[in-house]
């Protein structure tokens, strides 16, 4: 019994000591610096994309990054039952970041697709493609965020 106490306490020390971050944990304290010069397409998209890339506006940022955002959004209809009416829905968001540093121009595209279930009501369907949506703009800014300090300038 008192081994297996030692065990488990040899064990927990090991995994909680392993050195693991979360690979999108240190992306808010990069030095950036990006200007949002235009938006076209669906605007509650561009309003949440707008919101989170306001938290990398900094003055005394080393790499200022001009970008125009695009953005497509789309809700298709995947099945209907019998009776044709409607039950699951596909939603679909592409974001085109067209980011220009130092007089290059490179472009990121960041797609995101979620199928849903039609609900029982049309105000908790319009509730929960709002959430979807805000999920949407959050992952496409991570992954922008990401791959923009990827690329090689």
């Amino acid at each position: 019994m008192f081994k297996g106490k030692i065990y488990i306490t040899l064990l927990f020390l090991l995994i909680a000591s392993c050195g693991y971050s979360p690979i999108y944990s240190n992306l808010e304290n990069k030095n950036l610096n990006i200007k949002v010069e235009n938006f076209e397409g669906d605007r509650n998209i561009n309003n949440l994309i707008k919101d989170k890339l306001n938290k990398y506006k900094s003055v005394n940022a080393e790499k200022t990054y001009l970008v125009k955002i695009t953005t497509d959004y789309e809700k298709l209809i995947l099945s209907k039952d019998t009776a044709g009416l409607i039950t699951n829905y596909r939603l679909t968001s592409n974001v085109n970041f067209d980011v220009t540093y130092k007089n290059l121009s490179k472009t990121i595209n960041v797609k995101e697709k979620f199928d849903i279930k039609k609900g029982d009501s049309l105000f908790e369907d319009q509730k929960y493609e709002n959430l979807i949506k805000q999920n949407m703009a959050n992952l496409s800014v991570q992954k922008f965020i990401f791959q923009l300090l990827r690329i090689e300038w």
